[in-house]
Order: structure tokens, then sequence, then C-alpha cells
């Protein structure tokens, strides 16, 4: 019986290709496998398809592609309203999946939609599509589909153009020798031009750390379609408790993508560059007696403009910047501005729930919140700001009500000082 519970893991159904990633990345993967800058299978498993399927969507791509790239050339939505099923058939479902879920001792979290269709044929007379039951437990949030817990190899190849992929990641080593202790290093490079488009030094590896690099970035160089990380709970989704960086990537609408577990070499320009900076960066700060974090930022602040201008890739040939330049003159790029309509204050800061009490308090941090309005026994969210700079140098707490700001509170400096108010290290 256990054999049969591994073999199931792996047979659980993925999302369709147009759900799982944008059709601009799609088109410019398929161009260059119809083109010959990419193998075959290189293509399949970066698309994650078969290879039937890889030289279907070749056959769509030739015959379109001396005209306009649009989002209707890999599907096109349907206009029809969802089915709706049988009142029986849905009783079925709710019963069944809930058995599934919660009381099934060896198969606990495996839903077989197949069997449930065939149950509807044995029970009801009625032939369903496996396809029309998920479609419609999904609807009604009774199903998640799963994520691939292998993750993906992302085999290096190089992106058609600037703002298709930022690879981020974050590297602990001693980049103050002076200070006789590690720091982190949090950088984010363009894979196609291998441009640094974010980097900044901080005292620990946190979501708030990376989400002021996050913020940085996306406003001075706009939205990519996607985000290359590794598997670190930071980045881990946004149904995961307190995800905090994947929750700013889905309501800026980008893709996040991961490197498979335990391989590195996934994501290996950005390794590169970690091993290019820890034989430059402390070196530097070394010999010009850095022991603050301020200091060493200049450092790097002036080493990236460097490199971005100057180094030429081993690779390419060619500097960062000429062919980020070069891109944008070729028309391939993918940056968009921010299309977020509300504060970036709320947007990029750490987002927590907690509940109501009937005396419309809240705990948070060990201490009593009151909330001057608001929903009893309802659920808010609190909003952690921390300070980034001079003008700004309070810990700020924002909660809102289903998007709309109730309360604002300014901490004090007893309260800044205990251990939930702490704070990331700047």
């Amino acid at each position: 019986m256990k054999l049969r519970i591994r073999s199931l893991k792996g047979k659980l159904r993925r999302r369709q290709l147009h759900k799982r990633m944008k059709w601009q990345t799609i088109w410019q993967t398929v161009a260059a496998f119809a083109t010959g800058r990419m193998a075959a299978g290189v293509a399949c498993r970066w698309l994650g398809v078969g290879r039937s399927r890889l030289y279907q969507l070749r056959t769509r791509w030739l015959a379109r592609r001396h005209h306009k790239p649009t989002a209707d050339w890999l599907v096109r939505p349907s206009r029809q309203s969802p089915r709706e099923l049988p009142l029986a058939i849905r009783r079925l479902l709710n019963r069944e999946i809930h058995y599934c879920k919660n009381e099934s001792e060896f198969f606990k979290g495996h839903i077989n939609f197949s069997h449930l269709a065939e149950e509807c044929l044995k029970r009801y007379r009625k032939r369903m599509h496996r396809n029309s039951l998920r479609r419609w437990a999904i609807r009604n949030g009774l199903y998640v589909p799963g994520k691939d817990k292998t993750g993906k190899a992302f085999i290096r190849f190089e992106m058609n153009g600037i703002g298709m992929l930022f690879q981020s990641d974050s590297s602990h080593h001693v980049w103050i020798p002076h200070s006789g202790r590690k720091h982190v290093l949090i950088m984010t490079l363009d894979d196609h031009s291998r441009f640094i488009v974010g980097a900044r030094l901080f005292e620990e590896d946190t979501a708030w750390n990376h989400l002021c690099v996050l913020r940085q970035t996306l406003e001075t160089h706009g939205c990519p379609l996607a985000y290359l990380t590794d598997n670190h709970m930071i980045f881990a989704p946004n149904t995961h408790t307190n995800a905090q960086f994947s929750r700013v990537l889905q309501t800026l609408h980008i893709e996040l993508k991961h490197a498979r577990k335990q391989h590195p070499e996934g994501k290996g320009k950005i390794e590169k560059l970690f091993d290019y900076w820890q034989r430059r960066l402390p070196q530097l700060c070394e010999r010009k007696k850095v022991r603050s974090l301020k200091e060493a930022n200049k450092i790097l602040r002036e080493c990236v403009d460097f490199y971005n201008r100057f180094h030429r890739h081993r690779t390419t040939g060619e500097t960062p910047l000429f062919r980020w330049n070069q891109a944008l003159k070729d028309r391939r790029s993918y940056l968009k501005p921010i299309d977020y309509k509300g504060s970036l204050d709320l947007l990029f800061g750490e987002h927590y729930l907690r509940q109501v009490r009937k005396d419309g308090r809240i705990s948070f941090g060990g201490f009593e919140w009151q909330l001057r309005r608001g929903p009893r026994y309802g659920e808010v969210t609190v909003v952690v700001r921390y300070p980034t700079s001079r003008r700004r140098p309070h810990v700020e707490l924002f909660v809102l009500y289903k998007g709309t700001l109730l309360n604002h509170f300014v901490l004090s400096k007893k309260q800044k000082s205990t251990r939930g108010f702490s704070g990331p290290g700047h």
C-alpha cells in the first residue's frame, strides 16, 4: 500500500501551460526552439511539456511568426459560463473530497477525479468528465492543484530579452572583515544582459530585507515577467503562512519560479556572480578599513556601477550595460511599470492576519491594540513597516480590513525595544 501512495505523488495533474507561464515567455521559448537556438529537450524542460506538445506550439508559431504576437496565439479564452453540476453530484463531490482531505488514512490529500466520475455514473447514471469535476472543485475552493514538489532544473540558456527573467538570491559571507562577523548580500540580476538591477548588504537574511531590495528594483527598472529564486522559506508560495515575497509578486502579476532543490547549478548565473563578489568586495572593505554597513553599501554601489558599465562577460563578450541598451534598441524589453493603485508602503510591508475580539482589540507583538472601528470577531491584516530612512525612523503598524485602512500606530521606544519589534538589521 505504501508503494501505491508513492506512485501517486508524481501523478498529480499540473496546471495548463497558459496558466503556469506568461504567453510572452512561451512565445520566446518556442521561437528559440524553432530557429535552432535551443534544443528540443531544453525547451520541453523549460515549458514543462512533452515533445508532441512542443511541436504543436512550433507549428502554431511558424504560422504567426510574421504577425505581431498577442495573447490569443496560445489559447482563446472561452466565452461560455462555467457548467453548473446537478445538486446530487455536488453533494457527492463535497462528501468525497472532504473524506479524502480529512478522514482517509492511506490516501489523505490524494483526490482521484477519474474515480469520482465513475461514482457519478454508478450512482446517478450521469456520465461526467473528470476535468469537469476538477474544475468545479477548484472554482469552489475544495481542491487546490498541487505544486510540483521536485521543482524544475533550469538548464542554462539565454533569455531573448531583458525583463523576461530576474534571478534573486542572498549570500552569507564575511563581507566586512573588520566587523568580525558574517553579513548578507542580497542581489538581483537580469538573466539576458547580466545587468545587476538590485544589490544591498544587510545584517540578516529576512523577508523584510528582501522586500526592500525588491521594491528598489521594481521602482528603478520595472516589473519583469518572472523571478527565479531558490527554495528558501522566504520565497515560499503564497499559500504558505506569511509568505511576504510571493504575495507581492502575485499582486503585481509576476511569476515566481523556483530552482530544483539541492541543485544550485539551476541558477548558475547568480551563484557565479556571488563568487565574483566574494573575491573582490571583502578585500576592498578591508583595505579601506570599513566597519559599518553604511560604508560597505557605498562601496558596493560603486562596484556594481562599474560592473554594469565596464565588466566584459566571458560568455557574451559584452558588458551588461551594452546588452541592456541593445535589447532596448531592438525592442526586446519585457519590463513594465508597477501596476498598483494602492500605497506601495502597504504593499511592500510585512502582512499578518489577526482576529478582532469582542472588545475591538487585537494581539500583536506582545501588545494589545485597540481598534477604533472595525469588525467584531472579524479578521484584519496588520502591516508592519520597519524604519527605512532618517525621515521615517519609527516602526509603524497599519491595520487593514478588506483593503481599507482602519488604524495607524507608531511604536514607542519601549514597544520597539521588545523582541517582537526589534526589526531586521539594516
